[in-house]
């Protein structure tokens, strides 16, 4: 199904989702801009990647994922909003939105109507039930952090699956459960400003040797990479797209 729609709120008008590589494909590759502006063109669709690295040249921010903020044209502004998460974030982001609103990264966050949330890949390499655990207790965290900020609408995007050759079947089945803990109603039932989109179920097989993994015409050529290839972008933004719409 995609997604689990929480609530309908208010018109947002200002989004802003935080991501790594994983979300900066699903935004050019799945044309998120293009689909909004044909779609919603009153929504302004704003997104922050890696953090610039410091005192490198500018080039480098076109030939990374390290761009920090890009405005609602897709414009790389040179300017980071100093959101430090790593590839596997749950804890950082718990960190980031337990802080005092007046932070000034927080407060950057808290300036945008709608915010999405997005942790990559290396999320869902769980190698035991005791780290199961732990990750749900922070997406938990995060969620109850979240609910402080009723003027904010988010969405909490479920970590993508891992390709085949890069995972355990066990380790993909604790992924399975994370994603399934994160968007079933129970988990935003008492948060209605916040909403989850299962970016796990439409990236991963269900049955089968590959269930729960990077589906295989979702993999790119390269055996070690789980980064969704285009075709899966392709597919997916307009899911995400048709998300955001309603939630407007």
């Amino acid at each position: 199904m995609g997604y689990n729609l929480n609530i309908m709120s208010a018109s947002p008008k200002k989004v802003l989702f935080i991501h790594h590589s994983t979300g900066a494909n699903l935004i050019r590759q799945g044309h998120i801009r293009a689909l909004l502006k044909e779609q919603a063109p009153d929504i302004a669709f704003w997104d922050h990647s890696y953090n610039l690295y410091p005192h490198f040249p500018r080039v480098l921010s076109y030939l990374t994922y390290h761009y920090g903020l890009k405005d609602d044209r897709g414009k790389r502004l040179f300017y980071d909003y100093d959101i430090v998460l790593s590839n596997n974030s749950p804890k950082e982001y718990q960190e980031i939105f337990s802080r005092d609103p007046a932070d000034l990264t927080l407060s950057e966050i808290l300036s945008y109507d709608l915010v999405a949330t997005k942790n990559c890949f290396p999320t869902s390499g769980i190698t035991s039930e005791k780290e199961l655990e732990e990750k749900k207790m922070f997406y938990r965290l995060i969620r109850d952090d979240m609910r402080r900020y009723k003027d904010t609408q988010f969405i909490i995007f479920t970590p993508p699956p891992l390709r085949r050759e890069t995972t355990t079947p066990a380790s993909a089945h604790r992924a399975h459960k994370l994603a399934t803990f994160m968007s079933a109603p129970t988990f935003v039932k008492h948060t209605p400003n916040v909403a989850a989109f299962d970016f796990f179920d439409l990236l991963s097989d269900s049955t089968g040797g590959n269930s729960h993994m990077l589906k295989r015409a979702y993999c790119p050529l390269l055996p070690i990479d789980s980064h969704p290839n285009g075709r899966a972008n392709r597919e997916i933004a307009p899911q995400f797209v048709k998300l955001l719409i309603s939630l407007v």
